[in-house]
């Protein structure tokens, strides 16, 4: 692929995440992403041929660094090393990849419509590796007999709240988004919350009562 086909495409690919994540996809439109990234409409279509293609790779561009995330927390056999170094991973990439990140969440949270097959599968077969893994440390004693898909649940959306709740941060921090250290902040708090929580020998909670 030459440079010049290179650029050009992440030139789209970066004008389409910051267009899908302040539009949606019905809204976005084409032109503006074009205008954004500074080429005419006609090589967007060159390159992606369709709005639907050019915003399935939007949401690959995500997906790739989570998926490798998740290979972070299956490389270790330890969980006091494979929880934070998973964890910090998550807290990075919504830290470099703030608009897409805003896009995938966004997908999830309106129901997935126009999520792509490959990306579910993806998604379904990562969640179940990852469940497999705390299933496994659970019955070797190193963490504690909590709900493992509670908890991935949990450390999901802990790690995306830096993009979904930006206007919830600002009333309580001040700033519109996360300043400096505040990622790294994040992840020791998530982290501790995690460990402290997992951490072998404490009760299993009580389930909750249905409530009429």
């Amino acid at each position: 692929m030459s440079s010049i086909r290179q650029r050009n495409q992440q030139l789209i690919l970066e004008a389409a995440s910051e267009e899908f994540a302040s539009k949606g996809y019905n809204a976005a439109q084409t032109r503006h992403i074009a205008a954004r990234a500074g080429v005419p409409k006609a090589n967007l279509y060159y390159y992606f041929q369709t709005k639907e293609n050019l915003y399935t790779r939007v949401l690959m561009a995500f997906l790739e660094p989570l998926l490798a995330a998740s290979a972070v927390l299956r490389a270790s056999d330890d969980p006091q090393v494979a929880l934070p170094a998973y964890i910090q991973a998550r807290i990075r990439i919504v830290r470099d990849h703030p608009y897409t990140s805003n896009v995938f969440s966004s997908e999830l949270l309106h129901g997935a419509k126009q999520l792509p097959g490959v990306c579910r599968d993806l998604l379904r077969a990562e969640a179940q590796l990852n469940v497999h893994c705390l299933n496994s440390w659970i019955k070797r004693g190193l963490i504690a007999p909590v709900d493992p898909q509670h908890l991935m649940l949990f450390i999901w959306s802990a790690t995306r709240t830096y993009t979904n709740f930006g206007w919830r941060m600002a009333q309580l921090t001040g700033v519109h988004a996360p300043q400096g250290d505040d990622y790294a902040l994040a992840a020791a708090t998530i982290t501790r919350l995690v460990l402290q929580g997992a951490t072998p020998g404490m009760p299993a909670p009580r389930p909750m009562r249905p409530t009429n």
